[in-house]
């Protein structure tokens, strides 16, 4: 006995089977994002090191230093330094 697949059946099946999938991922990434928790923005004491010598101390005691587009920070004491420098 050949069994063969009418190709009605066929189509219907490639026509419907990227939807039922693509239903299936996008039901389990709902089911499992949906307990999901935000993290807390970043503390108050979060310190920063000094992109000379690595020293560490909070944002307001640090200074901020171009870098073509980017930005570096400097303890008080190096950015002194590097100002006295140039």
């Amino acid at each position: 006995m050949i069994a063969e697949i009418s190709s009605n059946a066929f189509d219907s099946f490639f026509a419907w089977a990227p939807w039922i999938v693509g239903g299936i991922i996008y039901l389990s990434f709902y089911v499992a994002k949906r307990h999901e928790r935000a993290t807390a923005p970043a503390s108050a004491g979060q310190t920063y090191a000094c992109a000379v010598c690595g020293r560490r101390g909070p944002m307001n005691q640090m200074v901020a230093q171009q870098h073509g587009g980017a930005v570096g920070y400097q303890c008080s004491h190096c950015a002194v330094s590097s100002a006295t420098a140039h």
